[in-house]
């Protein structure tokens, strides 16, 4: 990445460290939903952030994507993408921030938000070790997992709650 200020052992610690907390991601959506969804809405709210950010003030570092993406993205990203960068950045980053929202939410919403994450992930992939190749892979596994069973739930809410809440309402009859 010419144009960012990464060292070599800085990209290397922060590949590292991206494919560990994505598999730790599986893991927390199986064991800890809770956790997960803490996670993505930190990882997609600081994509989110961080995307605007480059795309309003440095759009031309997403060239360097090409460096290390697949033939086709690398034809797109050097060619067409050039023209549309700063708008296309952003209304990813406007879906970065639906799919972070989403992690606070139940039932439907939360599950398009998991989707929306799925879809991300694997669409990002493509783009080889720059986007961190597996990582986004994994991430899109954990959603999935995280999406089956754990959307009835707000995130503030615990199952006692929901407990609670359906008892008072039946008792109320």
């Amino acid at each position: 990445m010419d144009h960012l200020p990464f060292t070599p052992f800085f990209f290397v610690l922060a590949y590292i460290t991206s494919n560990l907390l994505a598999l730790l991601s599986i893991f927390a959506s199986i064991r800890f939903p809770k956790f997960a969804r803490v996670f993505f809405i930190m990882l997609f709210g600081w994509a989110c952030w961080i995307n605007s950010s480059m795309a309003l003030d440095t759009p031309w570092v997403y060239q360097d994507y090409a460096d290390t993406a697949v033939p086709l993205y690398k034809q797109f990203i050097l060619g067409t993408f050039e023209a549309i960068v700063t708008p296309m950045v952003l209304v990813i980053a406007i879906c970065q921030a639906f799919i972070a929202i989403a992690m606070l939410l139940k039932g439907k919403l939360f599950r398009i938000g998991c989707w929306g994450g799925i879809v991300f992930g694997l669409a990002v992939a493509p783009l080889g070790t720059y986007a961190a190749f597996p990582a986004t892979v994994f991430m899109a596994i954990a959603l999935y997992l995280l999406q089956k069973k754990n959307d009835n739930l707000f995130l503030w809410e615990r199952k006692h709650d929901q407990h609670k809440k359906a008892y008072m309402e039946h008792a109320s009859h």
